[in-house]
């Protein structure tokens, strides 16, 4: 996930879920708008990240309308399965992982902007369950990993501890390669915070993430078969009978219960 281009370029039981067969581990099959898409990113990433560090100011109190807007008032919203985020979330839409899901994502949005949204966010749906999506973008304001999970507990602090929150680890997307090393430093942060924290439980999401057809053209955004592997995930972990222990213990590998798929939207 990215920050300005990602706004720009992008349209809107316990026995094993067999999603389909293993994608191509290359980029053989996307046409050549999607490869001069990724090869243009790649080329242009250090100069989005240099203009999101020095130039452009970013404030998370600008972010709060964008928030607001993204869903209506009414009681029928409150006490929900509630995923809260960045693009991930908001391309989410159309697909969730149940049909009383709620999604509340905007394009863009840093983790601070996420977290500042986040008290307003629990008083406006007291959600059930919260899946947590964010960090990625802020790669890209050059904020280092601690910073980010720094404003993550902050984040989680307003919530109830006795409210599940399932927060997704960063993928290996496409366009993203030079932030791999910062990736994995940021996921194991956040691993480590969500073993001493009673209501994290933290999803690893780079292994399986690596086909390529887990992720649309831009080789930034997940795919149909992205999203499928991510509901089943979600839904694997919120089993009533699945104590915080285990689900820990499955969240780090879920192929036995989740496979990914081959085909690309």
């Amino acid at each position: 996930s990215t920050i300005g281009l990602r706004r720009r370029f992008c349209a809107k039981d316990s026995r094993p879920v067999q999603l389909g067969s293993q994608a191509l581990p290359n980029m053989l099959g996307r046409s050549a708008q999607s490869l001069a898409f990724i090869a243009f990113f790649k080329a242009v990433s250090p100069a989005i990240q240099f203009l999101l560090t020095y130039v452009i100011a970013h404030d998370p109190a600008n972010w709060w309308q964008s928030f607001e807007d993204r869903n209506g008032e009414g009681s029928d919203l409150r006490g929900r399965l509630c995923l809260f985020g960045d693009s991930d979330v908001h391309f989410w839409e159309g697909r969730y992982p149940t049909a009383k899901t709620l999604g509340v994502g905007v394009s863009g949005a840093e983790m601070p902007d996420i977290v500042f949204y986040a008290p307003r966010f629990v008083e406006k749906y007291a959600p059930q369950a919260v899946v947590w999506v964010g960090g990625a973008n802020d790669f890209f304001a050059s904020r280092a990993p601690a910073d980010i999970v720094k404003s993550f507990k902050a984040g989680v602090a307003a919530i109830p501890n006795t409210t599940r929150v399932i927060f997704m680890g960063t993928k290996p997307e496409l366009v993203s390669e030079r932030f791999y090393a910062g990736y994995q430093e940021y996921n194991k942060m956040m691993r480590d915070y969500a073993k001493e924290t009673p209501n994290v439980v933290y999803v690893q999401n780079w292994e399986d993430f690596r086909p390529e057809g887990m992720y649309r053209w831009d080789g930034l955004h997940l795919s149909q078969d992205g999203y499928d592997l991510w509901n089943c995930k979600v839904n694997a972990l919120l089993r009533p009978e699945l104590s915080l222990a285990d689900a820990r213990r499955l969240a780090m590998s879920m192929t036995d219960v989740c496979a990914p798929k081959a085909s690309r939207d």
